[in-house]
């Protein structure tokens, strides 16, 4: 039987993340944001970007390759912020969400892979089933 190969899915490439991808993720990080419930502010990560690429670079595959977030990237801290200059009431208030900017930085990794994908292949891909010899 003779079986015709098709291009694998998105959901089957596999992600493979580079030190270079995580430096370069980490050398943009915007410095002004927030920093999230683990402490590490994204200055950290910008000024130590090629010290910190390789350690992240295997925690990430490993969080990969397990399909494991660890729980650390996975916290967030709520915070009040005013709708108004003068507050008043609590619903003059809107939550905001900080997050964590190492999970930040994973997830960029990680969109940007299947938006480069798609681009490539379309946003799904063909499966073609085996044709049986004559």
């Amino acid at each position: 039987m003779l079986m015709v190969l098709s291009e694998p899915t998105i959901e089957q490439r596999p992600l493979i993340i580079t030190e270079s991808d995580v430096r370069r993720v980490f050398k943009r990080v915007n410095t002004r944001k927030a920093v999230g419930p683990d402490g590490i502010c994204g200055r950290v990560l910008k000024a130590c970007a090629d010290q910190l690429a390789p350690v992240f670079t295997d925690i990430f595959s490993l969080s990969l390759t397990l399909r494991i977030v660890p729980s650390s990237f996975k916290r967030s801290t709520i915070v009040p912020v005013p709708k108004k200059p003068r507050p008043s009431d609590l619903n003059d208030y809107r939550p905001v969400a900080l997050t964590s900017v190492v999970m930040k930085c994973f997830e960029k990794l990680f969109r940007d892979h299947h938006i480069f994908t798609a681009s490539l292949h379309g946003p799904t891909a063909v499966c073609i089933p085996p044709q049986p010899l004559h």
